[in-house]
């Protein structure tokens, strides 16, 4: 049996990102769990921004935004960076996180955050009250310590990451879970 609820905002697990528009002297940070992958040739990322802030004004305006991954430990700067303003106080001096300059675009990145990407806009729709932004990833950055192989990217360590973890309709932080198999290769084990 199944309870039916119609049309519902509720998906999870969602990371939990910050995104920031603007530049290095006057920079805003929007917290969003409404991240995606989109493609990986040209590698891109989707993003959803409501229309009652202006990060969105920001974004179309710069054409450009960085995507900063959350780690569990900075959940408490996060939140209130989703639940006030910048239009009036400046994020990150009440935060305390620390902006990087970016190498490729105009908004910064954030030196808290364990997983980076530059994002440049290149198209953007409106539906209903939220704007869709597709950026096309111009630079990723890892910590340097959170990686096994400092040369491979594969080579991420998640547990070091410790991404926070979004859960739609709940309305809760959750830290991610022990690892579970191995993608591309578990399914194997149905064949007959």
């Amino acid at each position: 049996m199944k309870t039916r609820f119609g049309p519902q905002k509720i998906m999870f697990p969602c990371p939990v990102s910050l995104v920031v528009t603007g530049t290095i002297e006057q920079a805003n940070i929007v917290t969003i769990a409404w991240v995606s992958l989109l493609t990986s040739k040209p590698p891109t990322l989707g993003i959803s921004v409501g229309t009652r802030g202006f990060s969105g004004e920001a974004i179309k305006k710069n054409k450009d935004f960085s995507v900063n991954i959350v780690p569990a430990e900075i959940m408490k700067e996060a939140d209130f960076c989703g639940i006030r303003s910048g239009k009036d106080m400046d994020k990150f001096e009440e935060s305390g996180l620390t902006p990087i300059a970016s190498q490729h675009i105009q908004s910064p990145i954030i030196k808290e955050c364990p997983l980076n990407f530059e994002c440049r806009l290149t198209q953007w729709s409106l539906i209903g009250q939220t704007n869709h932004f597709v950026g096309e990833i111009q630079e990723t950055y890892v910590d340097t310590q959170k990686l096994k192989d400092p040369g491979e990217l594969s080579s991420i360590d998640i547990d070091a990451i410790n991404p926070l973890i979004y859960i739609g309709g709940a309305r809760e932080y959750r830290h991610m879970g022990a690892k579970a198999g191995d993608a591309y290769t578990i399914g194997n084990e149905l064949k007959k």
